[in-house]
C-alpha cells in the first residue's frame, strides 16, 4: 500500500513540475545578455535577436528586461507575437506576464491572422484564451470591408470580433454606422445590437437589432426597422433584405410610406421589388390616400404599387372597399394612378357621396388638389337618392360625367338614353310631385344634394305626375337597385366581409 502512495506521489509531483515548466518563460534566444546580481538580482537584460518562447508561443523583440523571478518581461523594438502559427502580432513595446498569460502592447500595432488585418496604438492580448482588446480605436481590414470602432474584442479560437461605440464598416457598396457590432470574420455576418443605419448610393436601412452577411448582402432587422429608398419608406416589426435581387420582405405592422406621391400601405405583409419599383401588401393591406382636410382610406385583399411609363400606379383587387368623409365605395379591381390622381373602378363598383349613390360598369374618380373634381360612369350608369321614404331621385343614362366643387356635386351630365325622376317641392319644401323626363342629353344643376335645374340639348319628353298618380315605370327604373345596406359609413366598415 506505501509503494503505490508513494508512486501516485512521484506521479503527480511530475505532473506539477511539468505544469509549472510550462509556465515558465523560456528563452530562444539572445546574442547578449547582461546580468548584476548585486545591481538588478531579480533581473537581466537581453539584447539583440531576442526569442521568447511561452507555452507553445514565440516572442521576438529587439531588447528586453527579463524579471524571471515574477515570470515577466518587458520587451522593446520590432515586438512580434507568433502563436500557433496562425496568428501574428506586431508592435512597438511590449509587457508580457507569464503567470497570466497576457501582453500588453503599445505603439503602431498589427494583428493578423488568416481571415482580418488589425491596426491599432494599444492593444491587450490574453494568450490563454486568445482574446484581443482596445480601448482607443483601431482599423480592421477584412477582404472587402473596413471597419472602425473605439473599443473591441477580437476572439481569436471563434474568428469573432465584438466591436463598441463609434462602429463603423465600409463597403465599396454600402456604410455601416451603430454603437455595438459583432463581426465573424469566416462568415463576414455582421450582428447589431443598438441603433445601426446602413447607407448606400440606391437607399437607407435602420435598425436597432439586426444582421447583415457582408459576402451574399443579405440580412435581417428588427425593432423599430425600416429601409427608405428615393421615393418609398419601408418599415415593419421584423425586415429581409437582398441588396442584390433589390428585394425586401417585411412582416407584421408594416406600413410602406410614399413621400413624393403622397400616399402610405399598411398591412401585416409587404414585399418590395427596388429594380421594378414596386411593392405589394397581401395580409390586411390597408391603401391611404392623403388629401387636405381628410385621407381616403381603402381595403382589399391585395395592394400593390408600381411604377409604369413614368407614372406610380396602386392596383387592389378582390373585395375593394374605401372611405372618406366625402365619398364611399367598393368593387372588385380598382387603379389609381398618381399623376392625376385618378381613380378607376371595375367589376361591380358602386360609389356614394352626397347623399347619391352611383353604378355603371366602370365608374373614374378623378381629384384636383386633393379634392373631389370629376366622376365619369360608363355604360348602364345610375344616380339615385332617396329624399322620401317611398320616392326616388333616380338619374339614368349611357354614360353620366359628374363635377364637384368643395367635395360637394354640383353638376351633372346625362348623355345617350337619359331618363330622370325627381321629386318636385314647393316653397316650403314639400313634396308636390314627380318630375319625369327622356332625353338623350341632359344637364342638370345640383344644389344641396337636390336637383336643381335641368336643361336639355334636345327636345325632352317631359310629365309631371301628382305622387298618387306616378307609373310603376317611374317609380323605378329598369335596372334600378336601392343599395343602401351595403353603404360603406366608417372607415371600419371597409374591414368588414
Amino acid at each position: 500500500m506505501t509503494r503505490y502512495f508513494i508512486f501516485f506521489i512521484c506521479v503527480l509531483l511530475s505532473s506539477l513540475i511539468n505544469a509549472q515548466s510550462k509556465k515558465n518563460l523560456e528563452i530562444i534566444n539572445s546574442n547578449y545578455t547582461i546580468y548584476d546580481s548585486s545591481v538588478l538580482p531579480d533581473a537581466r537584460r537581453l539584447v539583440d535577436s531576442v526569442i521568447f518562447k511561452h507555452n507553445n508561443t514565440l516572442m521576438y523583440c529587439d531588447s528586453a528586461w527579463h524579471y524571471f523571478k515574477e515570470n515577466r518581461f518587458k520587451a522593446f523594438g520590432n515586438i512580434h507575437i507568433n502563436k500557433g502559427d496562425t496568428l501574428h502580432l506586431y508592435g512597438n513595446h511590449l509587457n508580457y506576464d507569464g503567470k497570466k498569460g497576457k501582453a500588453i502592447l503599445s505603439g503602431n500595432i498589427v494583428l493578423i491572422d488568416k481571415e482580418m488585418r488589425l491596426e491599432t496604438s494599444q492593444l491587450e492580448y490574453d494568450l490563454n484564451n486568445n482574446i484581443a482588446s482596445y480601448y482607443s480605436g483601431a482599423k480592421i481590414q477584412n477582404n472587402e470591408n473596413e471597419l472602425f470602432s473605439k473599443i473591441g474584442n477580437y476572439f481569436a479560437d471563434l474568428n469573432q470580433l465584438n466591436f463598441k461605440k463609434n462602429v463603423e464598416l465600409i463597403n465599396v457598396d454600402y456604410k455601416i454606422n451603430c454603437d455595438t457590432l459583432h463581426f465573424n470574420t469566416i462568415s463576414e455576418i455582421a450582428f447589431f445590437l443598438g441603433p445601426t443605419t446602413i447607407v448606400s448610393d440606391s437607399n437607407l436601412i435602420y435598425c436597432e437589432n439586426g444582421w447583415y452577411n457582408t459576402l451574399t448582402n443579405v440580412s435581417r432587422y428588427s425593432e423599430n426597422a425600416y429601409l427608405k429608398n428615393k421615393d418609398q419608406q419601408l418599415s415593419g416589426d421584423s425586415l429581409y433584405y437582398n441588396r442584390d435581387l433589390g428585394y425586401g420582405l417585411a412582416l407584421k405592422n408594416i406600413e410602406i410610406i410614399d413621400t413624393i406621391n403622397n400616399f402610405i400601405l399598411n398591412g401585416q405583409k409587404a414585399e418590395l421589388f427596388e429594380f421594378k419599383d414596386s411593392s405589394i401588401v397581401t395580409i390586411d393591406p390597408l391603401f391611404t390616400v392623403v388629401m387636405d382636410n381628410d385621407s381616403l382610406f381603402l381595403h382589399s385583399d391585395t395592394i400593390c404599387a408600381f411604377t409604369e411609363k413614368n407614372e406610380k400606379i396602386v392596383k387592389s383587387s378582390t373585395g375593394v372597399k374605401f372611405f372618406n368623409e366625402e365619398i364611399s365605395g367598393k368593387c372588385q379591381s380598382l387603379f389609381y394612378f398618381n399623376n392625376d390622381s385618378t381613380i378607376c373602378l371595375y367589376d361591380s363598383p358602386i360609389l356614394w357621396t352626397n347623399d347619391y349613390q352611383m353604378t355603371a360598369d366602370t365608374i373614374v374618380l378623378q381629384m384636383k388638389n386633393k379634392n373631389l373634381d370629376k366622376l365619369f360612369l360608363y355604360d348602364n350608369s345610375f344616380i339615385v337618392s332617396n329624399p322620401y321614404p317611398d320616392f326616388y331621385n333616380q338619374i339614368k343614362g349611357k354614360d353620366i360625367v359628374g363635377l364637384f366643387k368643395d367635395n360637394k356635386m354640383k353638376n351633372i351630365q346625362v348623355f345617350g338614353n337619359g331618363q330622370v325622376s325627381y321629386t318636385l317641392e314647393d316653397n316650403k319644401n314639400k313634396l308636390t310631385g314627380i318630375n319625369t323626363v327622356n332625353c338623350s342629353f341632359m344637364n342638370i344643376d345640383v344644389k344641396k344634394s337636390k336637383i336643381d335645374r335641368i336643361s336639355f340639348q334636345q327636345k325632352p319628353e317631359s310629365v309631371i305626375y301628382p305622387t298618387e298618380k306616378l307609373p310603376e315605370k317611374w317609380k323605378k327604373l329598369k335596372g334600378f337597385i336601392w343599395r343602401v345596406n351595403e353603404k360603406i359609413n366608417s372607415k371600419k366598415d371597409i374591414w368588414k366581409k
